[in-house]
């Protein structure tokens, strides 16, 4: 009977599709929509069938396989790469280097040397990578901080930052799970510079119920994952530098955020870390929003989106030269 009709066959593979990937992708549909709209999903109604259940096991099964693959092809890659460096650009670049570093006398050595001790700039190596985690805020920053890195320093900047994430809603997305992935991945990298916590002012979920956002045990849970990221970039002595919050346009999100960056500035002070303001790059230098600020050489500018969150290619600009401003290389 399908066959005398093209269209209602089409639409039944169609149908089958999206019902066998709504029954695989079940955890990550529920968990987007806990992220998305902070209520359980239509989907969790149905986990009181087994045959519903066994779809998400199968899937949660599958995407780990999947990411486990993902992980040896890019160990090959990383393999392949350092194999090549190593046979056909350290030679020449130890030796230009040689070449390009005459003998100082020791004065100016010993004069070098004080500077570098008073300098409060983190100190990096060049030609190692950094990695660049966080949401959306991050992602327009990455765009301003890849090129020059790599073009003045040689530094090869990895962006993890992945939009709509936080910390809140870790069965959406796991960020202290990715950080410690990808240090063990990139065991070379240096500095872990996050920007996170726009999509975070909200209750988190506990099995059936909510956590009041801010309560004790709200703050309790999310310090935990502070210091979960932060323990594994000290494990691998891997330097911290976490961007604060920037102030928002809605009254309610900016108090939360201010809440926020309380607690990223008391754990990562504690770990060692650097927690670094950017309310006054974009022109701010009190708790109020702002959308634009006067450059000296470019009058009155917007640095903020409509959505009074996010930043236009001019704020992205000014946060990727605050960063760069806090890093030197030798």
């Amino acid at each position: 009977m399908l066959a005398a009709y093209p269209h209602r066959r089409i639409l039944v593979i169609l149908l089958s599709c999206m019902l066998l990937l709504f029954w695989l992708e079940q955890a990550a549909i529920n968990a987007y929509w806990r992220q998305t709209f902070h209520t359980p999903s239509l989907l969790e109604r149905l986990d009181v069938l087994s045959p519903w259940r066994e779809g998400g096991s199968l899937g949660g099964g599958l995407r780990r396989h999947s990411e486990a693959l993902q992980q040896h092809v890019g160990g090959w890659d990383r393999r392949m790469i350092d194999s090549l460096n190593a046979c056909c650009l350290r030679p020449r670049q130890a030796s230009s280097a040689v070449v390009a570093r005459p003998a100082a006398p020791k004065p100016q050595a010993s004069a070098a040397a004080a500077v570098k001790a008073v300098d409060p700039r983190l100190l990096l190596d060049e030609g190692l990578p950094v990695l660049l985690a966080g949401d959306s805020m991050m992602q327009g920053v990455a765009l301003h901080l890849l090129p020059p890195l790599f073009r003045q320093h040689q530094v090869k900047a990895i962006d993890i930052s992945k939009q709509s994430t936080g910390l809140t809603y870790p069965d959406f997305f796991n960020w202290p799970a990715t950080v410690e992935r990808q240090l063990a991945a990139n065991p070379k990298a240096q500095l872990l510079v996050m920007f996170v916590g726009a999509n975070d002012t909200w209750d988190m979920v506990n099995g059936a119920h909510y956590i009041r956002f801010a309560s004790p045990d709200w703050e309790q849970r999310y310090r935990e994952r502070i210091r979960s990221i932060l323990a594994s970039a000290n494990k691998r002595k891997v330097k911290v530098l976490w961007l604060g919050l920037p102030n928002m346009s809605r009254d309610k999100l900016n108090e939360g955020v201010h809440y926020l960056n309380r607690l990223y500035r008391e754990e990562v002070t504690a770990a060692g870390g650097r927690f670094i303001s950017t309310r006054e790059a974009l022109g701010s230098q009190d708790d109020s929003f702002n959308k634009f600020m006067t450059l000296p050489d470019q009058g009155e500018v917007a640095v903020r989106t409509a959505d009074g969150v996010h930043f236009t290619r001019q704020g992205q600009l000014l946060l990727a030269r605050r960063v760069l401003a806090e890093l030197r290389f030798e």
